[in-house]
């Protein structure tokens, strides 16, 4: 089982701006996945909501697909904090499902961690499966170019239960239109992919309560 990217970005992007009292966070992504190399590309709308308060969060992310096989609903918890250092770390565990795919699929215990390094933001991203005692490891980093553009990107080798070790990567930019919307654009490979593939996503998060 990999790591959901989703649910890690939602985890790492809302911060602690919710650390001091309680939060209701949401947000939504519209997004296309192009192939290189013929095939059919795929378009995803997602989306989660999410109460935190003093480092503690609880939520939900959904998405829906073009092919109804990659619908998939997580349900997830955590706790989130930074040090004095800067060292930013979040300690979770989701629990994924796929509605016209099998339903209930398994779970996941989930440790990023983020830190400054020079003029780039490294975080490192741990999944464990102890049903299926699955194991994935993600590096990556992102470097702001700008206050409004940032190039991102990441390196992953996750297991696949019955099969060999995976890899897979990918890297891009992402332009902010506001404080609250934003552009992605990004380059996906993988030794498990059928084809290299490219991504543009329209992303918005949001405070929608906060005290």
């Amino acid at each position: 089982m990999r790591i959901i990217a989703g649910v890690l970005v939602v985890a790492m992007s809302a911060g602690m701006a919710g650390a001091q009292g309680f939060e209701l966070l949401g947000g939504a992504k519209l997004e296309y996945k192009h192939k290189e190399e013929g095939g059919r590309s795929n378009a995803y709308l997602s989306g989660y909501i999410e109460g935190e308060a003093m480092g503690l969060y609880l939520g939900i992310w959904g998405q829906v697909a073009s092919s109804d096989l990659l619908d998939e609903v997580d349900l997830y918890v955590g706790y989130r904090n930074e040090t004095a250092g800067g060292l930013s770390y979040d300690i979770g565990y989701t629990r994924y499902y796929y509605p016209n795919d099998g339903g209930e699929c398994c779970g996941e215990y989930t440790l990023a961690l983020g830190m400054p390094l020079g003029p780039v933001e490294g975080k490192l991203d741990l999944a464990h499966d102890p049903q299926s005692d699955l194991n994935n490891i993600y590096l990556g980093g992102a470097w702001a170019a700008t206050s409004a553009f940032e190039v991102s990107g990441q390196f992953g080798v996750y297991q696949v239960e019955g099969f060999d070790s995976e890899r897979e990567w990918d890297l891009g930019a992402t332009y902010a239109l506001s404080d609250t919307t934003a552009v992605d654009f990004r380059y996906y490979d993988g030794s498990e992919y059928a084809d290299s593939h490219f991504g543009l996503a329209v992303t918005w998060d949001a405070s929608l309560l906060g005290r």
